[in-house]
């Protein structure tokens, strides 16, 4: 401490004495730390979702519409599993991480749906041979099981009503495309069947749609953009 500062004590002056005789000694001895960089926010999944679905369905739908005369759907099982499955619900984990309950929630739970229904087609699972010798009950279960699936899809569309008119138009025919299955299996009608996979096949394509419309918006230099119908809040 130096006399003046001696001098200011004895008159009474109020000062930072210390921190004037240290600064000089020790102001770069502790240098700030760098600042830490900000991580990405994590991708966008919806793509990822929109895409498998709308593969997983098409493929399905073809095969409920007869396409080629192919009436048994059972290689449709590896397509189920692994991109309507497990591809759609990683795009769900996706958007979780992304803070997006409303698509985080349909990409799991449809990729749920076609994980469940390769389980009822794979013979190792014994879901189906349970039902053997009576057909009757077998279509009847399946129609409880997709009716269901109508009622969560009608659940979506309600929240839909605030987003985008392609995302409202497409869960109104996966809405369509399950209802007609559901009455194809109740009442053994193969050509409600077959309606119901024409109209199933539109519903993946209507996937596809939304998915590369999300696709494009995603990329910061697009070669066009695809409309989606933004509703106004």
């Amino acid at each position: 401490m130096s006399s003046t500062d001696i001098e200011k004590l004895e008159s009474g002056v109020s000062e930072d004495i210390t921190y004037r005789s240290v600064r000089g000694r020790f102001t770069n001895a502790n240098p700030p730390p760098p600042p830490t960089a900000a991580l990405p926010p994590p991708s966008n999944g919806a793509a990822l979702g929109l895409f498998s679905f709308g593969a997983s369905c098409i493929t399905l739908s073809l095969y409920n519409a007869r396409a080629s005369g192919v009436t048994v759907p059972n290689v449709v099982v590896g397509m189920a599993l692994f991109v309507g499955g497990v591809s759609q619900f990683t795009g769900g984990i996706v958007e979780f991480c992304r803070r997006s309950t409303f698509t985080g929630s349909v990409f799991c739970i449809y990729g749920n749906f076609w994980l469940s229904y390769a389980a009822v087609l794979l013979p190792g699972t014994g879901i189906s041979a349970a039902y053997d010798g009576n057909a009757d009950m077998l279509g009847d279960a399946l129609g409880i099981y997709l009716v269901i699936w109508t009622i969560i899809s009608f659940m979506f569309w309600i929240v839909a009503l605030r987003k985008t008119v392609a995302l409202v138009l497409l869960l109104s025919i996966l809405i369509a495309t399950f209802t007609l299955l559901s009455i194809a299996q109740f009442t053994g009608s193969s050509a409600v069947a077959q309606a119901g996979g024409i109209v199933g096949v539109v519903t993946g394509f209507g996937a596809w749609y939304v998915g590369l419309g999300e696709l494009l918006a995603a990329d910061p230099f697009p070669p066009f953009l695809l409309p989606q119908g933004v509703f106004k809040h």
